[in-house]
């Protein structure tokens, strides 16, 4: 008898049966770390030569020391008592633990990232457009039958979309532009130019702060609750009970909503125009001691009627952004309430995006023309 090799749990040793691999101590859940690392580096001296186990020598066995028996003894012969026999045969056989994968180069994992980003950009892209285009067909549809529009339903989003939103957008215009004037004035008295402080704010009021202002309060107020709304109607199967009684979802609760912001938003910004200047002319005044009709004289000099409807035809195209993206999240929740919350943020966030996005375009187009 030849003596190769000796662990702690697991001997391996020549006789006349050739290699024999020889399990001892206590092969029980508290030791299986010790035990599969004798057994790795048992089967890497074996080499893949055939071998027989003896188990004679362990003490103690359950079922986690069982299962380190079966993977030892593989496809070769071994020599179990019952009772050891009973417990190997009752676990199930040891699946090989997969080795991690090699982490890839950081270039390769940046071109994957950037290639999953862009195929759900374009997967998200062809899902809002087709959304639009319906949304679009059944508009058309319903102006050729006039009665299919839902008034109930419109008005009703009308008020909350519009009539709720006139505080929180009035009080944020007003601070905002009191905010804006503040900060100009502080930089254009430096150079004797507090005048000009009138003209700052009323234009980034009217081109731009005015309908930006209120769009990503809209979306944030009344498109992640339309994505809410919808999401859990959906949720409910109330969509599904829709179709199934004949009647289009676009029509019943997606047009309703869309069309009511389409009203709404324009109304809202040109409340958010008032109210700013508004307060510009209230820090004009207790910071730069400008009366209010020298105020009002140069705001009409300066905001011509071109540079208030620059500035108002953005509100129907971010309306129509926020209804639909909002919609669009709402139809797309499936699975469960966290679906709701989750395309609720989304919803939010994409509207948000895409009415920035919108602004910056209509700025280069007005730009090129000369506005």
């Amino acid at each position: 008898m030849d003596r190769t090799r000796s662990d702690r749990f697991l001997n391996l040793r020549r006789d006349d049966r050739g290699m024999v691999a020889v399990p001892s101590g206590e092969w029980i859940v508290f030791n299986t770390p010790a035990i599969e690392r004798d057994i790795d580096r048992t089967l890497a001296a074996l080499e893949g030569q055939n071998y027989v186990v003896d188990a004679s020598g362990i003490g103690r066995l359950d079922t986690a020391g069982a299962r380190q028996l079966k993977r030892l003894i593989g496809n070769q012969g071994a020599y179990l008592n019952d009772h050891q026999k009973a417990l190997v045969d009752f676990v199930p056989p040891d699946v090989d633990r997969p080795r991690a994968p090699k982490r890839p180069f950081f270039l390769m994992e940046m071109i994957v990232a950037l290639g999953a980003r862009t195929d759900s950009t374009v997967r998200f892209l062809y899902a809002i457009f087709s959304f639009i285009g319906m949304v679009f067909i059944r508009l058309l549809k319903n102006f050729r039958h006039p009665r299919h529009f839902r008034m109930t339903s419109i008005v009703r989003h009308i008020h909350e979309t519009g009539m709720r939103a006139l505080p929180i957008v009035g009080l944020l215009s007003f601070l905002m532009t009191m905010v804006i004037a503040y900060q100009a004035s502080i930089q254009l008295q430096k150079f004797g130019a507090d005048i000009f402080t009138i003209d700052l704010t009323t234009i980034s009021l009217l081109r731009e702060m005015g309908v930006l202002i209120t769009a990503i309060m809209v979306a944030g107020r009344s498109g992640s609750a339309f994505a809410a709304e919808i999401g859990v109607m959906k949720l409910r199967e109330e969509v599904d009970a829709l179709k199934t009684i004949g009647l289009d979802p676009i029509e019943v609760l997606v047009l309703p909503r869309v069309i009511a912001l389409l009203l709404t938003l324009p109304a809202l910004t040109f409340l958010a125009d008032i109210l700013g200047l508004a307060g510009g002319a209230l820090m004009c005044a207790a910071l730069l001691d400008i009366p209010l009709d020298q105020y009002l004289l140069r705001v009409e000099s300066v905001g011509t009627p071109r540079m208030f409807f620059i500035g108002m035809v953005k509100a129907p195209v971010f309306a129509f952004l926020i209804a639909v993206i909002g919609c669009y999240q709402g139809m797309s929740v499936s699975g469960s309430a966290e679906s709701v919350g989750q395309l609720t943020t989304v919803a939010v966030v994409q509207s948000i995006f895409m009415v920035i996005l919108a602004d910056a375009i209509f700025s280069i187009i007005f730009a090129k023309v000369g506005l």
